[in-house]
């Protein structure tokens, strides 16, 4: 169901005004040569290592898990610029944080427009520690992970997508389109063409238990963004109630319509 003109113009009047500034903001450090940077990348990643562990609450900054923790080392500059940007526009990092994803994915050419919602309360108590998986960890151990977090297959599938654009740690690609939001990703990585894919996905798109989600998913540009669309929103979500947050989605799509037409 499409919404009223009422139903959009309330949403944007309830949305405060300092995200479209911190959107105008990031564009700087998001966007390079018509695709998302390497610090949209970190942005993206960060918001995953903030809400995994327990809470998208902002503790991976707030709390020092940036600095603490051997998996968020590559993400320290992104932290200290996310960090100090909330600080400046006097938001919370919790909401910096996911705001910043959301844009860098739109930031990405082929990038679908994700939801954002603001009203987060930054936690100075760090998440529990070993939550997060690693590069090698194999498809059942996956599987029960999120399914303890409330995630389906086809939405920890879904998720896994946002490596199409991602770089190994020694910046090699992790698919051919690097620069590239799209579902070849899934089918480089079944197949074997991409050269430095995560073994965690290699594991995903050839166990029986994964293989034909990761198939489905990653059938069209159309299944990837309807599956990952909603998975992302549920993940950035993850400890808090949506219905205390305000809804300022359209921002990240003024964002979006502002980067095709750029």
């Amino acid at each position: 169901m499409r919404d009223t003109p009422n139903a959009i113009e309330k949403r944007q009047s309830s949305c405060p005004s300092v995200w479209t500034d911190v959107g105008t903001d990031l564009r700087s450090i998001l966007v390079s040569d018509g695709t998302c940077t390497d610090s949209a990348r970190a942005a993206i990643r960060l918001a995953f290592h903030d809400c995994f562990p327990g809470s998208c609450d902002g503790s991976v900054i707030v709390a020092n898990e940036c600095t603490t923790r051997v998996e968020n080392a590559q993400m320290v500059d992104i932290c200290g610029t996310l960090g100090d940007k909330a600080t400046s526009f006097n938001v919370s990092t919790a909401d910096m944080i996911q705001f910043a994803a959301a844009i860098g994915i739109a930031s990405c050419t082929g990038g679908p427009v994700t939801s954002f919602y603001a009203g987060r309360t930054d936690n100075t108590t760090a998440n529990p520690t070993g939550q997060l998986d690693g590069p090698n960890t194999d498809a059942a151990t996956l599987v029960a992970h999120f399914a303890a977090k409330g995630f389906s297959i086809t939405e920890m599938v879904a998720l896994a997508g946002a490596h199409t654009i991602g770089r190994q740690l020694d910046s090699s690609a992790m698919d051919s389109t690097v620069g590239e939001w799209d579902s070849s990703f899934y089918g480089e990585v079944a197949n074997g063409s991409t050269a430095n894919p995560l073994n965690s996905d290699r594991f995903l798109s050839n166990s029986s238990d994964t293989s034909a989600q990761w198939s489905s998913v990653g059938a069209s540009s159309s299944s990837f963004e309807s599956a990952f669309v909603p998975a992302m929103e549920k993940m950035s979500l993850l400890g808090n109630d949506k219905s205390s947050l305000t809804d300022c989605s359209d921002v990240v799509k003024s964002y979006a319509n502002m980067i095709e037409w750029a």
